[in-house]
């Protein structure tokens, strides 16, 4: 789809783990991951998140706002094909690579429970592409990892804000007001715990270098 790249990686491993429901509005469907401090359930989960740019979306009609529109409707779509509660759509990994409905689903410790469907049949191609790219390139650098003996389940669609607050690109500080540094996943320039670390980081010495002239 197109020869630009564009990022497709592991988002917060959680062994021993469990997936929750994360919605925070009626008609939709989030799905995040935790792990308890002992770490001993017999389940595991990661988001596997693809980078989504400008280009993805509806700037004409929906302005600042685009990212946050394409959100819900990703996560009204994954409720309305789950059934319209809070049971989630899933398939086995080696189904959604081949485009095949998931005969049965295998045991989940997302407690809502799960429904199988085909997952490309709501993602937007340019995302659900890109994940069944990065699924069969996964599955090549590490034996066993594609395999239908794991499912995905959707949709983890707020590893980062769906909103950038702007800031100039050489001084990091906000482009109208001043003193103000936006920064990490709350302003938009982050997408987990690492990343977020790095960009305050970037934004404290930026401000450092501003006091000290």
């Amino acid at each position: 789809m197109g020869n630009k790249q564009r990022g497709i990686f592991s988002f917060c491993m959680c062994p021993g783990g469990f997936i929750v429901p994360a919605a925070t509005a009626p008609g939709e469907v989030v799905v995040n991951g935790m792990s308890p401090s002992r770490r001993d359930s017999k389940f595991a989960n990661s988001g596997i998140v693809v980078a989504i740019d400008l280009e993805d979306m509806d700037i004409a009609q929906h302005g600042p706002l685009a990212g946050l529109r394409m959100q819900q409707a990703l996560e009204k779509a994954a409720c309305r094909v789950a059934g319209g509660t809070q049971v989630a759509p899933a398939q086995r990994l080696l189904d959604f690579t081949q485009h095949k409905i998931s005969a049965d689903l295998l045991e989940t410790s997302y407690q809502p429970g799960l429904t199988s469907v085909d997952m490309h049949s709501f993602i937007p191609k340019h995302i659900a592409y890109r994940l069944q790219e990065g699924f069969k390139n996964f599955g090549t650098k590490m034996k066993g990892y594609l395999t239908n003996e794991a499912q995905i389940i959707g949709v983890e669609s707020r590893t980062s804000s769906a909103v950038r607050i702007p800031r100039d690109k050489q001084t990091l500080a906000h482009v109208q007001i001043k003193n103000l540094y936006p920064c990490a996943e709350g302003a938009g320039y982050a997408g987990g715990i690492v990343s977020a670390a790095m960009d305050g980081e970037r934004c404290v010495e930026m401000l450092f270098a501003q006091v000290k002239n």
